[in-house]
């Protein structure tokens, strides 16, 4: 009988140790949850974000300002849309088609990371006017850590491939900052709507260098006229689904192969290093159709295409149906100390 109650007290005591650690992995996902679901403002149309957008010239010669205004009525119908003097960028989802078009020849670096910024505030959420797909986090495994963003004691949340770092506010569950790749995105001054805190200032920087700062305005209730969601003339399109509880009805894609860049003989002997931005065309059944140098080492962009033509993801599901999507892919060149060496903004 003793060695019965002994076999008990040491199975309760077991239990009792595991339980904290199972409680806390629980306790990531509920509390990303939380702040993805206070920062989503895209329940309930219409709904109209405007933000006022700056990007510091690297050599110090002036800001330029472009205009960012979002106009969304619902899940399947929303209009973004960047101007300023010579620029004009729209992105439409209207009756299941994705439609783009821009009067610049190269794709917009600073424009999709701020892009990216604002979809990191929800979890790319897809009912939310976003190009980009939602982040692979509901079935990660989570890593948490701690750390001080911008003097406060944050709790940071690692998980999937390559490494996101999503730090919150552990009183609030705001986003108080998202690192990944060498680039950071900083949220502050937060604004409480209903049950809805969103940030009125979005900061995204590179390598610790400020490449855009956004003032953000929400506001509800605006009457979109039809005409706005019509695609640009020569815009490019794709299918797009959407369908009744959109936010719940995908499956987010991931990265099931990457390929490292085999550094160039030429770059190795000038000690060329540093990173490819590049954007990657993903089709259907997850393979890269196509694959874009947006900015990076002229020596290296090669190399970095040829590494990423061979990734392959998932398939993203939008309503059951898999889509295109493009994801923008960070390829380092680095020394054995593996820190990415100072060069210029890659801001175009």
């Amino acid at each position: 009988m003793a060695q019965f109650h002994k076999q008990v007290f040491s199975s309760l005591l077991i239990a009792l140790l595991l339980a904290p650690a199972s409680f806390a992995k629980e306790d990531l996902h509920e509390q990303l949850a939380k702040s993805f679901q206070q920062a989503d403002i895209w329940t309930q149309g219409p709904v109209k974000l405007a933000a006022k957008v700056r990007l510091p010239r690297p050599d110090g010669g002036g800001d330029i300002s472009v205009d960012y205004t979002i106009s969304w009525a619902g899940p399947d119908k929303w209009r973004a849309e960047w101007t300023a003097p010579g620029l004009q960028q729209v992105t439409v989802l209207n009756n299941g088609k994705l439609s783009f078009f821009s009067n610049q020849t190269a794709p917009l670096l600073w424009a999709m990371l701020f892009d990216s910024a604002l979809a990191g505030l929800d979890g790319g959420n897809p009912a939310g006017p976003y190009n980009v797909p939602p982040m692979d986090w509901q079935k990660a495994k989570l890593d948490t850590s701690k750390k001080k963003v911008n003097g406060a004691d944050a709790k940071c949340t690692a998980f999937g491939q390559p490494v996101e770092t999503l730090c919150l506010d552990p009183a609030t569950s705001r986003l108080l900052s998202a690192d990944a790749d060498f680039t950071t995105f900083e949220y502050s001054d937060y604004l409480t709507t209903g049950s809805n805190s969103y940030p009125q200032t979005v900061k995204v920087s590179f390598n610790k260098q400020l490449l855009v700062e956004g003032k953000v305005t929400v506001t509800r209730g605006d009457k979109f006229a039809d005409a706005l969601f019509i695609a640009p003339d020569k815009s490019t399109s794709v299918d797009y689904p959407a369908c009744a509880d959109l936010d719940k009805n995908f499956t987010a894609p991931h990265l099931n192969k990457s390929v490292p860049p085999k550094m160039p003989d030429a770059a190795k002997k000038a000690k060329k290093y540093g990173i490819v931005w590049m954007l990657a065309s993903v089709g259907k059944d997850g393979s890269v159709t196509k694959a874009t140098v947006v900015g990076g080492d002229p020596d290296l962009t090669a190399a970095a295409t040829d590494a990423v033509k061979q990734y392959k993801y998932t398939p993203y599901l939008r309503c059951a149906q898999p889509v295109e999507f493009q994801r923008l892919i960070v390829v380092p060149f680095l020394p054995q100390s593996s820190a990415l060496p100072e060069e210029p903004s890659p801001t175009k």
